[in-house]
């Protein structure tokens, strides 16, 4: 009776260690076991793991630590994506599947460099998200609401809904609106100066100081 009791907390204890054993794919292919939290140490999503194809509606991937992740032709439809850094992931279609990502709330979320074309985003939240040079090629923005989000060099080529999106995000002269049909000046979005211009900008302002004194 006490063996099997020994028995039976092991096994108890080797679930409850491997039920936050959750890894991620790499785009070269790499598997990192366990998934880390931005915060630090393992994170505590016990779903699947995050690989291309994978489902991921409603998953818990707050802060999720997860760059150049392969994410191809996976549903993450309400999904919490909020702080997570997903720096250069793929989250390209598969064999013209959109990856989904409807109502998922990507706040605060790190998607610089990200490959996003084709993407359902419909009513996504990317308040305040860096977006720098992500591909949003054909994406669809329709009611996301992207208050704050920095899409500076972004790929928005094609991308549909960006009228019916709200909040003004940040955009460069780099930001290619080809073929959306969308003006971010009328949409109040605020047009981020290029390096060099804003450290003209900063010189002729030292200068007019130093002149009033």
């Amino acid at each position: 009776m006490q063996k099997l009791a020994l028995i039976l907390m092991s096994a108890l204890s080797l679930t409850s260690s491997s039920a936050f054993a959750v890894s991620y794919q790499r785009t070269d292919g790499t598997i990192v076991d366990p998934m880390q939290s931005v915060y630090g140490g393992s994170h505590p999503y016990s779903g699947v793991d995050l690989e291309p194809g994978a489902s991921l509606s409603g998953a818990y991937l707050s802060g999720a630590d997860v760059p150049d992740a392969d994410l191809n032709g996976a549903t993450m439809i309400s999904a919490e994506l909020d702080y997570a850094n997903l720096l250069n992931a793929n989250l390209t279609e598969v064999m013209m599947f959109s990856v989904l990502l409807d109502y998922a709330n990507l706040t605060g979320a790190n998607l610089t460099d990200a490959g996003l074309p084709y993407a359902d985003l419909v009513s996504a939240d990317l308040t305040g998200a860096t977006l720098t040079s992500v591909n949003l090629n054909s994406a669809d923005l329709t009611g996301a609401v992207l208050s704050g989000a920095d899409l500076s060099g972004a790929n928005l080529q094609s991308a549909t809904g960006l009228g019916s999106s709200t909040g003004a995000a940040l955009y460069d002269s780099n930001t290619d609106f080809t073929d959306t049909g969308f003006d971010p000046v009328a949409a109040g979005w605020t047009l981020v100066p290029e390096p060099g211009t804003a450290l003209l900008m900063g010189f002729g302002l030292a200068g007019l100081a130093s002149r009033r004194r």
